[in-house]
């Protein structure tokens, strides 16, 4: 089972992973348009461009809007778009209302009034768009998908039960059909904290004139739109966080899904004012099944034995969506074209969470998901269109493929043959004439903002996706056919990127031991190597040709020790955060996400890698090693140049295993890891489209500390807690999935630019520990979106980038409670995490 974005959804096939699809649709989609316009050898400079394909009484090259009408379905174009939408007023609901308290009549006036109208915030919210556009069998084509920051309102009334106004209830706390026993809570309030946020984001696939009828478009859609309401009611002075000492409140969190697919029909056309100039736009309406969820919690934090409730609800009903899209072109270069545009969203019969509040008591008897209101959306869009013709090759900066087994563990996730030939460029001899010495390394520093639902920050960290470091590098010729040499690699930091939180801006200093190895070479049996070094299966992971951020696959590195956040927490500083009082059972993105160590960490080895066995269809590389404790790996690696195409590929098994001190004839623990890992890339030369995945499998097998299962040993071990499990079974396995997809260019002399889109998907991290203030997670996952661009300058050795991913959780499991014991499996609702960044690695 899994949970998909936040709420209860038990019915994830209708719309699992939402962003998946769109990325796998985006992914397969790029072999299809990546037909070749000619022949054409990979890497030739000289290819002729494209041929005019200008349609009557246009330019000689449509624009972003127009570029699926060009006949013959040619290549067309890649739009990316910032964002920014305005959502129209929430509605108006009550929160508050009379009670029925003897010392005060129920009258209008002898209560505190608390209006939705009152919660405040900004009423817009940033997000991406990015558009691909092509031709499929001669068929004009169009993929795109947005997503939308969430919208947040919020507000905070106390003081409610003043003198002369002694008789304020919450608005459900006078249900008289209510299941959730009794809420003094709730009754004769002093506080009441309220907190509204909204979420949007979308795919749609369409065909762009259709059996050649001009200006049509007909396709399929999708649109994901939900609204979280939680609430926390605060008896007395003494209850409001701060201010006293005791817990007598209650909580409320609702949450509506509306996920709308279904088919679209609209009309879309842009007409030529001048020759860089474009006006037109692109209106369509659609109908669509809407898979409706309601999630409802009711907690007493005071009494949560008595009164501690969920529910979740769903409803199919039809749905209606209608979107209008003014649109701007102007003609920046040849192939580039900068875009603003206009956007107007309506959606109608889609359930939204303020209509719940007034029955959030009635858990049982209210089955009504409300799938009656509509919302509406404005605003605009500013971006950049490239044409996917062949006026812009991959420069020179992407080489053919080639490979050196001695030195193959000291890149990240750059090309092999880019490496050698900067080693070869700079050589310096030192102390033993007959023994080179190569001394390089980069720095790579970034700016790194983060916002996890309630705090925001920004830090200047190490981007240890790349760590900088110093590497000192040899070689010396043996005989004929036989070499040796050596590796001294050193990584530096002083505020690593993956030790920054929201409680810790300040960095280790770390000054870290990379590789300290040797090795001996022969030209027709391979290549050993020993010391501390990477083993076989390092760096398996980071296969990439679309000149992605180095290391981007690895997406812990990057923030991962920022601490998860209660969505529904009725206090937004740091006591929301998912933290012991000694810091020692933090939850992060680190845990949840299966941490740094999912590309293989380096260690004291030995290392053994093949002959590469060539021919003319492509290079194949092996390795197998073995490490202290009872590590051993191994690993293939396949590589390719064919016609327009460039192609990657590695996978490897791993097993990992260290054993505890002896107590009572047993082992006190024993860790045994196994995984299945490895990564693809492609990149198709002519148009510059790729696409790049990464995959980890990894299973448990070991003990947890013998005679102890289930303590708190349980959340970092191999076992579940055994609160809701059988105790000592292991933990369920963990699947790891990243994607790329993008399109690499160069647009200038200085270097290839390279802009893509990212989703992971993260299942099972911490299922079965005690983590996200749960005695045991039955269910856990992680989604993550982003978006990126990467400019090489190769006359400095640099890569300059900038980024975001937003990090989306879902966990469900039991609580331990003295007087009840284990609770059933329930929702914990986590705030999403954003983070953006921005840096350069500069080589030497």
């Amino acid at each position: 089972m899994r949970i998909p974005l936040w709420g209860n959804n038990r019915r994830w096939f209708c719309a699992r992973n939402f962003a998946g699809g769109v990325t796998a649709a985006f992914s397969a989609f790029l072999l299809l348009t990546a037909a070749p316009q000619g022949a054409r050898a990979a890497g030739d400079d000289d290819a002729e461009s494209a041929a005019d394909y200008g349609e009557d009484g246009g330019s000689d090259q449509p624009s972003s809007a127009s570029l699926a009408q060009a006949a013959g379905g040619a290549p067309g174009g890649f739009t990316v778009e910032g964002l920014v939408l305005w959502r129209k007023g929430l509605a108006s609901v009550p929160f508050t209302e009379v009670g029925d308290s003897p010392s005060a009549p129920p009258t209008p006036d002898s209560y505190t009034k608390f209006n939705s109208s009152e919660l405040e915030g900004d009423d817009y919210a940033p997000g991406l768009r990015m558009t691909l556009q092509a031709g499929v069998f001669d068929q004009p084509i169009e993929l795109s998908a947005f997503f939308l920051n969430p919208i947040s309102f919020e507000a905070q009334k106390l003081g409610m039960s003043k003198t002369g106004v002694t008789n304020t209830d919450t608005v459900y706390a006078n249900l008289a059909s209510q299941d959730v026993g009794n809420l003094l809570n709730s009754d004769n309030i002093y506080g009441l904290s309220i907190h509204h946020e909204t979420k949007l984001y979308g795919a749609e696939a369409n065909l762009v004139r259709p059996f050649g009828i001009p200006g049509l478009s007909v396709g399929a859609r999708g649109i994901s739109f939900g609204e979280a309401l939680s609430s926390s009611t605060m008896d007395t002075m003494a209850s409001v966080p701060g201010l006293g000492t005791d817990s007598v409140r209650d909580h409320v969190s609702i949450r509506t899904d509306n996920r709308l697919v279904g088919v679209q029909l609209g009309l879309e056309h842009m007409f030529d004012i001048g020759d860089s100039l474009r006006i037109g736009g692109s209106i369509k309406g659609g109908l669509y099944n809407n898979f409706v969820d309601r999630n409802r919690t009711f907690v007493s934090e005071n009494a949560t034995h008595q009164r501690s409730y969920e529910t979740t609800d769903h409803e199919n009903v039809f749905s209606q969506a209608v979107e209008f899209n003014p649109r701007v072109e102007f003609k920046l270069a040849e192939g580039t074209y900068l875009t603003a545009s206009g956007q107007f969203l309506w959606m109608n019969n889609v359930s939204t969470a303020l209509s719940h509040y007034a029955t959030v008591s009635d858990l049982n008897g209210d089955k009504d998901v409300r799938a009656n209101d509509d919302v509406y959306f404005y605003g605009g869009s500013l971006g950049l269109t490239m044409l996917l013709d062949e006026s812009s090759p991959i420069s020179n900066s992407l080489p053919g493929f080639a490979f050196d087994p001695s030195i193959a563990h000291v890149t990240d996730s750059e090309d092999i043959d880019e490496r050698v030939a900067i080693l070869e460029e700079e050589t310096a001899r030192k102390g033993n004439s007959k023994v080179s010495l190569t001394v390089s390394g980069w720095i790579n520093r970034m700016v790194m903002f983060w916002d996890d639902g309630a705090k925001k920050d920004a830090y200047i960290v190490d981007n240890v996706a790349s760590r900088s470091r110093i590497n000192f590098e040899g070689s010396a010729k043996i005989a004929r056919g036989w070499s040796a040499g050596y590796l001294l690699s050193i990584g530096l930091d002083d505020v690593a990127s993956n030790d920054v939180d929201q409680l810790t801006a300040d960095g280790e200093n770390q000054i870290e031991l990379r590789h300290s190895a040797w090795w001996i070479r022969s030209n027709s049996l391979g290549t050993v190597t020993v010391g501390h070094t990477s083993t076989a299966t390092d760096n398996i992971i980071l296969k990439d040709v679309g000149g992605i951020m180095p290391g981007a696959a690895n997406i812990a590195t990057v923030g991962g020790s920022i601490m998860l956040r209660h969505a529904d927490w009725y206090e937004q500083g740091n006591g929301g955060l998912i933290r012991s009082s000694s810091g020692s059972v933090n939850t992060t993105l680190n845990d949840i996400s299966g941490g740094g160590s999912v590309d293989t960490l380096r260690r004291d080895a030995i290392r053994y890698d093949a002959p590469r066995w060539s021919s003319r269809f492509g290079n194949v590389d092996a390795s197998v090693a073995w490490g202290e404790d009872d590590f051993y790996d191994a690993a293939v690696e396949y590589g390719v140049n064919y016609n327009d195409f460039k192609f990657r590929f590695g996978a490897g098994y791993l097993r990992d295993t260290t054993e505890g001190r002896i107590v009572d004839g047993h082992p006190e623990y024993f860790r045994d890891r196994r995984e299945y890992k490895g990564s693809a890339s492609i990149l198709h030369i002519p148009t510059g489209l790729f696409a790049t995945a990464a995959y980890v499998h990894r299973t448990y097998h070991g003990l947890e500390a013998y005679g102890t299962t289930g303590t708190p040993g349980a959340v970092y071990g191999e076992n579940t807690t055994g609160l809701v499990t059988t105790p000592g079974t292991n933990r369920p396995p963990l699947d790891y999935l990243y994607t790329a997809f993008g399109l690499r260019r160069q647009y200038w002399e200085i270097g290839d630019t390279s802009v893509y889109g990212e989703y992971a998907q993260v299942d099972d991290a911490i299922t079965g520990l005690r983590e996200a203030d749960l005695a045991e997670v039955t269910d856990s996952s992680l989604m993550m979106l982003g978006a990126a661009v990467n400019q090489k300058i190769d006359n400095a050795g640099m890569d300059v980038y900038a980024g975001f991913r937003i990090f989306k959780f879902d966990t469900e499991g039991v609580q331990y409670r003295s007087s009840t014991g284990v609770t059933g499996p329930s929702p914990v609702p986590l705030t999403d995490l954003f983070i953006g960044y921005a840096g350069t690695r500069i080589k030497f």
